[in-house]
């Protein structure tokens, strides 16, 4: 990919999401697939795991999580929305808790960016456990854009 990729190609958006699935080490780390990038909204998924929670008596995810794989979410979001391939990083980002994840159920985080301006990007996200209506979290977020092409790695 170079600078002139359009990232509304949905081969582009897959190679992409493929990309994130596989070559960042902390989304490998922790599990978190990307499941859909051929809409404006981004669904990735995170797959329960033990040691996923804060209050194991209790049977309840860590904050912690969530926040991370919105982060992530958030960031693909708004690098499928730039018009080219450009560096970004997060400036802001707050969590609203709406209810405890739970054990035994999977993560979903569904994000879109709605707004861009030439130097930050912004955007919002749902954290849900199957039930969008019941959402466990709501993001919003705020990206910093470089205007610079993203670093390659060997």
């Amino acid at each position: 990919m170079n600078d002139h990729t359009d990232l509304r190609d949905p081969a582009v958006r897959e190679r992409v999401a493929a990309g994130f699935n596989q070559r960042i080490a902390h989304n490998q780390a922790i599990g978190l697939r990307v499941v859909d990038v051929q809409t404006d909204r981004v669904v990735t998924t995170l797959a329960y795991r033990e040691e996923f929670l804060g209050d194991p008596v209790a049977g309840l995810w860590h904050t912690a999580i969530g926040t991370t794989a919105a982060d992530s979410t958030c960031g693909l979001a708004v690098f499928l929305s730039l018009p080219a391939l450009e560096s970004i990083a997060t400036l802001d980002l707050r969590m609203d808790y709406l209810r405890p994840a739970v054990a035994g159920h999977d993560l979903w985080v569904e994000a879109e960016c709605y707004h861009l301006t030439q130097s930050v990007a912004f955007v919002r996200a749902t954290l849900h456990q199957s039930d969008r209506e019941k959402a466990v979290s709501l993001c919003t977020a705020a990206f910093m854009r470089t205007g610079r092409p993203p670093a390659t790695t060997a």
